[in-house]
């Protein structure tokens, strides 16, 4: 997790989000190329990737998810969000590494980090917020504890 989130940035983040959301190809490349430094970018990548992790601990109910969770749910999010261009195997390495601690631009092209942080990020808000509850109400959810807990 992030620690405290960079409010300069979550509107950023939340804009792609919610052009993933939408499958709106040429609104994520305008929301990704609206960070105006790379440390806002870095900002923006920490909290979309914090976000996940947020979402597949709750779906777990605190508890870690398994290599196979993790493997199930790469394919999901392979698999709806094919118009990004996003492969089921990289979206594994991608949850894999983020779930161990492991910087993820170590295990797959920095490009491609960035895009999977967004994608998976919103496959996960809008996959598994609450019957009559909206992404971004689990988006606010996902911030609040991520603001609440310690800074790592």
């Amino acid at each position: 997790m992030v620690g405290k989130i960079d409010f300069s940035v979550e509107p950023l983040v939340r804009e792609a989000l919610g052009a993933v959301v939408g499958k709106d190809l040429a609104r994520l490349q305008q929301a990704l190329g609206a960070f105006t430094s790379d440390e806002a970018a870095i900002h923006g990548l920490n909290l979309a990737t914090a976000v996940s992790l947020y979402v597949l601990y709750d779906l777990n109910e605190g508890a870690r998810s398994t290599n196979e969770e993790l493997a199930e749910i790469a394919g999901e999010v392979a698999t709806a969000e094919k118009w990004v261009g996003v492969a089921e195997d990289e979206v594994n390495k991608h949850l894999q590494a983020a779930h161990s601690g492991t910087r993820v631009d170590q295990i797959l092209p920095m490009e491609r980090v960035i895009i999977l942080a967004y994608v998976i990020a919103a496959n996960l808000l809008a996959s598994y917020c609450d019957e009559g509850e909206h992404w971004w109400d689990l988006l606010d959810r996902a911030e609040a504890a991520i603001e609440a807990s310690p800074e790592r």
